[in-house]
């Protein structure tokens, strides 16, 4: 099968003070269609550096990255925000969701920056929530779901839009072990339903398992490269637009008033990109620029992963 992502002779150089830090020494890697590929490394082993370059948020030193046969790193920024909106989902580990919009205002906000009529989107937001588990939480806020929930309407947003990829970053760091093992099978699941390509990063080992293949990173370069047995190899395809299994978190339900399940969709309008950058992004509205030689924030890879919707705490040095 033909290969949807190439990278080719891949360096990443930062320097600090003086020295050198080498982030990525000469990856070469391909990563098939509908292939679930697992980059495993511990903190400090050039995952995080590897999934900005494949997401086009930073250019190599020296190499090149290949998505669909487009050298992302030759593009300019604003072909960088449009080859993501159409190509391109994301899962993050913290949800980033927008808290003062409900869980179909969330999942249908990719649609609306392609264009997409509001029925149109609404209806496909409704659809992907449904098959997610959530058919009875369409209108409750972030604030109102547990961490499980929350996690399964980013997932929802990431697939959306059908995206021939996917990139999930670190998904169940902030999940218990019986809500992970949903996240990932529902994941896997629509992966597989629809064949597009997953590509999970993290440094859990447990979590690597549910891949196709594992890629391990170490001090920058890929150390290990092997097919695995998918432990969710057998997950039947939910093909048929229904419920996926219900979420376990109790405790949600607890907090929720029954009246609120049923309640009626609210009559208001669609969020503008404006109004989501002046709650979530005021500094991009503002023209501000990243500093050439600095690691870019979670904040600014936000604005360019999702344009406008989220954004997230820095992450740490030690994740270059």
């Amino acid at each position: 099968m033909a290969a949807i992502i190439k990278i080719e002779n891949l360096y990443k150089v930062y320097p600090v003070g003086r020295e050198k830090v080498v982030a990525l020494g000469g990856i070469n890697l391909e990563i098939e269609k509908g292939q679930i590929c697992c980059i495993l490394g511990t903190s400090g082993s050039g995952k995080s550096t590897l999934l900005n370059q494949l997401a086009g948020l930073e250019k190599p030193t020296k190499g090149r990255v290949l998505i669909g046969g487009v050298n992302i790193s030759t593009l300019s920024e604003g072909q960088l925000a449009k080859f993501r909106q159409k190509n391109i989902g994301f899962i993050f580990q913290s949800y980033n969701l927008l808290q003062s919009y409900s869980a179909l205002e969330n999942v249908a906000m990719p649609l609306m920056f392609r264009g997409i009529p509001r029925g149109i989107r609404n209806r496909r937001a409704k659809q992907i929530l449904k098959q997610v588990g959530l058919g009875k939480r369409m209108r409750h806020k972030p604030s109102q779901m547990s961490g499980g929930q929350q996690q399964r309407v980013g997932i929802a947003r990431a697939f959306v839009a059908k995206p021939k990829i996917v990139f999930a970053d670190e998904p169940t760091g902030n999940l218990d072990t019986r809500t992970t093992k949903e996240v990932m099978e529902l994941m896997v699941r629509l992966c597989r339903k629809n064949h597009q390509t997953l590509v999970l990063v993290t440094h859990d080992r447990e979590l690597a398992l549910y891949a196709d293949r594992i890629i391990t990173l170490i001090d920058g370069k890929v150390v290990n490269d092997c097919p695995n047995q998918s432990i969710a190899q057998g997950l039947p395809e939910d093909s048929s637009g229904e419920q996926a299994p219900p979420p376990t978190d109790n405790v949600a339900q607890q907090l929720l008033p029954d009246e609120l399940q049923g309640e009626k969709p609210r009559q208001e309008e669609q969020p503008t990109e404006k109004q989501i950058a002046q709650e979530l992004l005021p500094d991009a509205l503002q023209g501000e620029k990243p500093q050439q030689q600095e690691q870019p924030t979670e904040k600014q890879i936000a604005q360019q992963l999702l344009p406008d919707e989220v954004q997230r705490d820095p992450p740490s040095a030690a994740e270059r």
